[in-house]
Parts: structure tokens; C-alpha cells; sequence
């Protein structure tokens, strides 16, 4: 599945970088101003709380993982990416099963 950066974030830190305040989703108008501005996917947006700004870039806390994100409606393409990552996946699990382990 491809990721799009269309989201749009606006948002302000406190002095250490930590996310204090948001505004986000495709099509926002802010009617105050905000210190930092984004164009985000959703996996991003959905895990926010992972993230902090740190000279100006938004970056990802180290130690944490991110959620993955599902479309509501994904596209049959999306579909399709979606299934080839599992089967690999699936794939993987069952030769680490089946593959027999050297003494």
C-alpha cells in the first residue's frame, strides 16, 4: 500500500519538542496560528503520540512502534498490497515452522 502524505498537521511543541497542541486532516483551515506545519499519511496521524520535533522535523520517538493503519475503504489495488504483504508474511512464519534448526 502506498503511503500518501496528505494530511495536513499543524501543531506546537513545548520546549522540549513534545506535540502540545493539533490541528490535522485533509483539508484544514487553522483559524490561529501554529508554529509547525506537516503534510502527514495516516499512519502518522493515527500515532501522533509517538512523535516530537526536534530542529524542526517532525521525528518518530525512539523505542516505539506504530500502529499500522487500515483504509475504510481501500482501493482493489490497496487490496492487493495488502494481500501480498500477509502471504509473504504467512510465508516466512511457515518455512521459520517448517525449516528444521541446526544443533
Amino acid at each position: 500500500m502506498a503511503i500518501v502524505n496528505d494530511i495536513q498537521l499543524y501543531c506546537d511543541t513545548d520546549e522540549n519538542g513534545k506535540i502540545t497542541r493539533v490541528l490535522s486532516g485533509p483539508t484544514v483551515r487553522p483559524t490561529e496560528s501554529f508554529r509547525y506545519f506537516f503534510l502527514i499519511d495516516m499512519k502518522t496521524q493515527f500515532n501522533l503520540d509517538k512523535f516530537y520535533i526536534k530542529d524542526g522535523k517532525l521525528e518518530q520517538i525512539e523505542g516505539t512502534t506504530l500502529i499500522e493503519v487500515v483504509p475504510e475503504n481501500p482501493t482493489s489495488e490497496q487490496q492487493l498490497e495488502e494481500m501480498k504483504k500477509q502471504m509473504a508474511e504467512m510465508k516466512e512464519l511457515l518455512n521459520s515452522l517448517t525449516t528444521p534448526k541446526e544443533s
